[in-house]
């Protein structure tokens, strides 16, 4: 087995992550991101698979670089890319390689990395966020969102899988026959690795406090109505505690 789960299982995740990838989740990081960021801002995406994020930022005037070592997504996401606007395709650029290596492969003085998704697919993930943090420019903005490992047994406890919720407490990671296994990490670690690596944490939220665990296709006639609620329960103790992913904003000082 690589260091890199997803190496290992690329073709089962890849399928799976494009067809649950959900809106309410991305609706929410871009909120949080566009909040913290200045006007047409240069991005880099480490391990921005399909582009859905670089895609969000890019409709509000950012230039996006996604990186990632999976040509399957790149080649979905410029699928993805090629069906938007004449203004926003030109501002998503996909390129192939490690997020471990990205200063050599696509330089550095970013305004703002994103590693959204991925720590969780890494055995050590510190090379991979050091390598995020030296991308971004010094006050660069870094932007991480990971399974929240302290809510572990929220998902499966909601939707009344109780054994395996259960057995997911005891283990301090998720279990159940669904998944294939990855790595958790709590916020304080998540946290400590941006520090050890040159950055100041300054922010975060919790995501998907309501609506992570429903198995359902979600119907509503204003999405509006649940951005709000999870955007206001996401950003306030104690319900951004228990949220399936945390969010963190964090700052380049070194």
């Amino acid at each position: 087995m690589t260091a890199n789960v997803w190496a290992d299982h690329s073709a089962a995740f890849a399928d799976a992550y494009v067809r649950e990838a959900g809106t309410v989740r991305f609706e929410l990081v871009t909120r949080f991101l566009l909040a913290h960021m200045a006007k047409e801002q240069r991005v880099v995406d480490v391990g921005g698979g399909f582009g859905r994020q670089a895609i969000c930022l890019a409709r509000a005037g950012h230039s996006v670089v996604v990186l990632d070592f999976d040509p399957n997504m790149i080649a979905i996401g410029r699928k993805e890319v090629a069906v938007e606007s004449p203004e926003v395709q030109p501002r998503v650029t996909f390129v192939l390689g490690r997020g471990e290596d990205a200063v050599n492969i696509v330089g550095s003085g970013f305004d703002l990395a994103c590693c959204h998704s991925v720590l969780a697919y890494q055995k050590d993930p510190r090379p991979l966020l050091l390598s995020t943090v030296r991308a971004v420019r010094q006050g660069g903005l870094i932007s991480v969102l990971c399974i929240n490992k302290d809510a572990i047994a929220m998902r499966g406890g909601l939707q009344g899988r109780w054994k395996e919720s259960a057995a997911s407490l005891l283990a301090g990671r998720e279990m159940g026959s669904q998944y294939i296994p990855t790595r958790e990490y709590s916020r304080g670690e998540v946290s400590g690795f941006l520090e050890a690596g040159g950055a100041r944490v300054e922010e975060w939220q919790g995501v998907g406090v309501f609506t992570d665990h429903l198995q359902e296709r979600l119907v509503v006639q204003d999405p509006e109505e649940i951005y709000s609620l999870e955007w206001l329960a996401g950003n306030r103790d104690p319900y951004r505690q228990v949220a399936r992913c945390f969010h963190i904003i964090a700052r380049r000082i070194e």
